[in-house]
């Protein structure tokens, strides 16, 4: 939870936010800020605030006296994303190997298995908010707030897809083994081992989205 005396717009924000991954806002639908207000119980102008933060950060699109439009994800958004994503996370990898703590490895071994479950229950959703939590540790260890927030604003939509959409076949086990391959390079200190596991993991990933947009039926 946000602590209490942040301002009403900035927890909107990160509602708004978090309901767009868990479906409640689906992609490609359009919201009025009436409705918005309604359901989250304020005023119109905090929900003007909070959607035109997202709008900074590529979440919403906002249109003129109507709400805004949650973009949809097509392929041209993960081809983007993520060759920015695999330049950015190598780096943070690399640091994070060179950074890390004893004890921040320990938690990001801990988020792995925890990953590890949610993949062996099936549950998409628990997925992708064990990867969500892993992926958020492991930056975090290389100490780039920028680059978190780099990250961190273009992650909501494709965890929206991705938890509309599931993982292709053998997904998991790859992301699984990927994740094991990173953990272990950084726990071992070997900065270059870990950059090129972090890229392998975010192209292997691009790959698979790219593939479930060509599928009948989705994007």
């Amino acid at each position: 939870m946000d602590a209490i005396n942040t301002p009403t717009y900035l927890r909107l924000r990160e509602q708004i936010r978090a309901d767009i991954v868990a479906g409640i806002w689906a992609l490609g639908s359009h919201v009025t800020l009436a409705e918005l207000s309604s359901h989250y119980g304020v005023s119109a102008n905090p929900v003007r605030e909070a959607l035109l933060q997202l709008q900074g950060e590529g979440v919403v699109d906002m249109r003129m006296h109507r709400g805004a439009v949650i973009p949809q994800v097509d392929a041209r958004y993960i081809d983007n994303v993520y060759r920015l994503r695999g330049a950015v996370q190598a780096m943070l990898a690399r640091d994070a190997a060179r950074l890390g703590s004893d004890v921040q490895i320990e938690r990001l071994q801990a988020l792995a298995e925890a990953h590890e479950a949610a993949a062996a229950s099936n549950d998409v959703a628990a997925c992708v908010k064990a990867n969500r939590a892993l992926h958020r540790h492991l930056d975090g260890m290389a100490d780039n707030p920028l680059a978190l927030e780099v990250l961190e604003s273009r992650s909501s939509l494709v965890d929206a897809f991705r938890r509309a959409h599931g993982y292709g076949g053998g997904r998991l086990d790859s992301v699984i083994a990927q994740h094991r391959k990173i953990v272990r390079a950084i726990a071992r200190r070997d900065e270059d081992k870990a950059a090129a596991a972090a890229m392998e993991h975010v192209e292997a990933s691009r790959r698979d989205l790219l593939r479930l947009l060509d599928q009948p039926g989705r994007g």
